[in-house]
């Protein structure tokens, strides 16, 4: 049989553990990491879209994200202060570069309403090379994006 799935020829899955999971971890993580403008996707969760958008809006104009996506009927079910709590929030999926990362994380925190915010950066494995370009791109500052800027409060 033919099929023109490329995970349909590859061979099975190996182990999970020991020293041959390890290597390809490494291998995932040294491909991901390589190059200066590798793409982070950040997760963050939001009591409402409409409490998220602004936030999102002002991460893209300020060039730390390319992109926000708000997802919003997301339920979260999650330990706090010694209760199960349950809530109902919005998603939000950011996607920035892992140079640009450092700053987005600040001022997210800054920007964020919740306490104690969800603030978690995952590095794909794969990412198309067009999209990573763009994402590079529109993340990128120019002249007038560094004038503009908060200042650091650090």
């Amino acid at each position: 049989m033919t099929t023109n799935d490329p995970a349909a020829a590859a061979p099975a899955a190996a182990s999970t553990d020991g020293p041959a999971a390890d290597a390809r971890a490494a291998d995932v993580s040294e491909a991901v990491s390589a190059g200066t403008g590798a793409i982070v996707l950040v997760i963050s969760t939001f009591e409402s879209r409409e409490q998220a958008e602004p936030i999102a809006r002002a991460l893209v104009e300020e060039r730390l994200a390319a992109c926000a996506n708000l997802l919003p009927g997301c339920l979260s079910i999650y330990r706090w202060q010694g209760a199960i709590e349950r809530a109902d929030e919005a998603l939000m999926l950011v996607k920035t570069t892992r140079d640009r990362y450092p700053a987005l994380e600040r001022r997210l925190h800054e920007l964020h309403p919740y306490e104690l915010p969800e603030i978690v950066a995952v590095a794909p494995a794969r990412v198309l090379a067009a999209y990573a370009d763009w994402v590079a791109g529109e993340t990128r500052p120019t002249g007038s994006d560094l004038d503009s800027r908060p200042a650091d409060r650090s």
